[in-house]
């Protein structure tokens, strides 16, 4: 269940497809059904979108309580926190909630990421069945208990899977340029957390972490399904109403303070290949850039086989076997990077490549053509991408998060469509600079003795 949370953190995939391949399509997927927004008495956003395909429902209560809200010290409290909130109520243990999940045909899952923590629910729209699901869903979000057994059980497992990661080069490589980033930034946090500070956390830090954050005025609810706008009102105010309650604001973070200067960061590392990761700090989401930057990052790298770089650093070179770029906007700005690996004695020479080739793109942008296939791609992939409740569901609950306008999907293709080459060329010039790039490499040891190192 939420042991197996969904982590997104450097994902391509989420980043691109969640609120930016977004078209037309939608219209015919809703069309004459209801589409609500509204806050509860307890102060909780809450969007309902009907969809009356299936006999189902799914839910999504997302808390401004991820990865960059653990408190200092504390690294990876909120992710230990999610992973046991269906660990066990006062009325039922971990066992029981299976149990009671798999009579009713439901389903809990979990996203987490750096601004947030979100556990769904899905259910049968059958009456009775509902009401059991949501009960039992309000239950394991706002009385959990936190057994001790489990508690160390599952922090054992959180330590065996640092451990691991720690041995991945990949891993090592985005944790040291999300460091070199974002500094003191909470954005600088991997989420996972570090043996010691894993090993620290106590029951007590789990329950304060839970009351200040899973708090109703810090959560946003997003229903999606075969429902009536009555039935969902009262779902929102069950779930709502049973939260903590606490402070009437919603957390917040600091201000990113980007990098103002080149960084060349090696890490002698026991890999056959070097691993290389470019970065700098990108944009937040609702950025008036958003939609020329994603536009141009699709021509330059987030287009897979049909982008620049892969074209360079793959087809005419042969340097790595695939290389991706992505933007990832965050409630604050977030990441910009560009990922590949290649062989380590051309780590260097690959890096250079790929540094003249994001310069090239930044003094002179895309061209015409390449602008318009990034737009043709945009506005054809909605169709084939949503096709189920889930996939409402993650449109839906961004939008509900991130307080975008509820029409953010009608009007999507629009956008898209009016944007031009000089937007993007603009929105490059001003919002990418190599003197605020941060380049690392992680591979082997000898890597430090070549001249650039």
């Amino acid at each position: 269940m939420l042991s197996n949370i969904k982590y997104h953190f450097t994902s391509l995939h989420w980043c691109f497809r969640v609120l930016t391949v977004l078209t037309f399509s939608y219209s015919s997927l809703t069309f004459g059904q209801t589409r609500e927004q509204w806050v509860t008495e307890s102060g909780t956003k809450v969007i309902f979108v009907q969809s009356v395909n299936l006999p189902m429902v799914d839910i999504v209560v997302d808390f401004s309580a991820g990865a960059a809200f653990d408190p200092p010290g504390k690294e990876g409290l909120a992710r230990l926190t999610m992973r046991m909130l269906d660990k066990g109520t006062p009325e039922n243990d971990e066992h029981a909630i299976a149990a009671r999940l798999a009579a009713t045909g439901s389903q809990m899952g979990g996203n987490f990421d750096l601004d947030r923590s979100g556990v769904s629910l899905r259910s049968l729209s059958y009456e009775e069945t509902l009401a059991t699901s949501v009960r039992l869903f309000t239950e394991v979000l706002s009385q959990p208990n936190f057994p001790q057994s489990v508690v160390d059980r599952e922090k054992e497992a959180l330590i065996t899977s640092i451990r691991e990661r720690n041995t991945r080069p990949a891993s090592v490589a985005s944790r040291a340029l999300s460091e070199a980033l974002f500094g003191q930034h909470p954005y600088r946090s991997s989420g996972a957390g570090t043996e010691t500070t894993i090993q620290s956390l106590t029951v007590d830090d789990l329950v304060y972490f839970h009351e200040r954050f899973y708090r109703a005025s810090n959560a946003s609810i997003t229903i999606v399904g075969n429902l009536t706008l009555k039935s969902a009102e009262s779902i929102a105010r069950q779930l709502s109403e049973n939260l903590p309650v606490g402070a009437s604001e919603r957390e917040s973070l600091e201000v990113t303070t980007p990098v103002s200067s080149q960084q060349e960061i090696v890490i002698p590392h026991d890999t056959e290949q070097a691993h290389i990761r470019i970065g700098m700090v990108g944009i937040q989401r609702g950025d008036p850039d958003h939609l020329p930057l994603v536009l141009g990052n699709q021509i330059l790298g987030g287009g897979g086989m049909t982008s620049i770089l892969y074209d360079e650093l793959r087809e005419k070179r042969g340097m790595t076997y695939g290389v991706g770029s992505y933007f990832n906007p965050l409630r604050d700005p977030g990441p910009f990077v560009i990922s590949f690996q290649t062989k380590q004695e051309q780590a260097w020479e690959a890096l250079d490549i790929t540094t003249e080739i994001l310069k090239n793109f930044i003094d002179n942008g895309p061209n015409a053509k390449q602008v318009d296939q990034a737009k043709r791609y945009f506005i054809g992939a909605f169709a084939l991408n949503v096709d189920s409740n889930g996939e409402l569901l993650n449109y839906y609950s961004n939008i509900n998060f991130y307080d975008l306008p509820l029409n953010y999907i009608d009007s999507f293709s629009d956008r898209v469509t009016a944007v031009t080459v000089d937007q993007i060329k603009d929105a490059i010039k001003r919002r990418m600079s190599l003197d605020k790039a941060v380049s690392v490499i992680v591979g082997p040891t000898k890597l430090l003795d070549e001249p650039n190192g």
